[in-house]
């Protein structure tokens, strides 16, 4: 109690160290307990399909051709991997929002990891309206994901990039 009472009485710049350590600890364990914050606005994975089923969003899956061929692809997504040269990555995102980088752009990878991480990038490429589903396909901290939520899946097709939409989404 003695330290509180000296603390109280000295002047600011004799508490001044103190503040600035107590502040670091403060935002250190908000930080380790936060779990942190996906970038950018957040959707479900139920909410992509059912957003980009009526033409709201533009879903892409930018995992690897590989991954695609493990688990499938969200059956109203686009698969555009982002792991290939970024002019040609953005190209074909613009041809999947039709040239318009204000569409919302709903981004899906494994486990919302890989997406949390491209949605700053895009957004400074020109891309204005950029959202996270952070689940995943597998599923991670913000819930089960694609699959486990029992969304429905296409065969990765090597050359089939598009979903099998209904026509007025195309």
């Amino acid at each position: 109690m003695d330290f509180l009472n000296d603390l109280m009485r000295g002047s600011l710049s004799d508490k001044l160290p103190y503040i600035v350590v107590l502040g670091l600890i403060g935002f250190l364990a908000l930080r380790m307990f936060s779990g942190g914050a996906a970038a950018g606005e957040l959707m479900s994975p139920k909410e992509a399909n059912d957003k980009a089923m009526s033409g709201e969003v533009v879903l892409v899956d930018v995992r690897t051709p590989q991954e695609w061929q493990q688990t499938g692809l969200p059956a109203s997504g686009y698969a555009i991997t982002m792991h290939q040269a970024g002019p040609e990555f953005m190209k074909q995102l613009d041809a999947a929002l039709g040239g318009d980088r204000s569409k919302p752009l709903a981004i899906i990878c494994r486990t919302g990891n890989r997406t949390s991480k491209l949605v700053g990038p895009l957004e400074q490429a020109g891309y204005t309206h950029v959202i996270n589903v952070a689940e995943g396909m597998v599923g991670g901290r913000y819930g089960p994901g694609w699959i486990k939520t029992g969304l429905p899946l296409r065969k990765y097709a090597p050359g089939a990039a598009a979903p099998d939409l209904p026509a007025k989404q195309k």
